[in-house]
């Protein structure tokens, strides 16, 4: 799990943005979902709620391709 991956490494109230160039819930709201119910020590940081954490972009006119991101932070 690439959050997984930098989560010993994070100091308390270090941040971690998790981004991808999906708009499938099941790369993006719903890795964020699991990683925080796995994750006691981690939270959404600005971006989102805990029932849509993140912040979902999807693609149309000029404004390019959908994207997904959300910041969350170690406790």
């Amino acid at each position: 799990e690439p959050l997984d991956a930098g989560r010993p490494r994070r100091k308390p109230g270090g941040p971690l943005v998790y981004a991808t160039c999906s708009i499938l819930p099941e790369e993006n709201r719903d890795q964020i979902k699991a990683f925080l119910q796995r994750t006691p020590d981690a939270a959404l940081s600005e971006t989102g709620t805990p029932a849509q954490p993140g912040q979902q972009h999807l693609p149309g006119g000029e404004e390019g391709d959908g994207f997904f991101y959300a910041k969350l932070i170690k406790k």
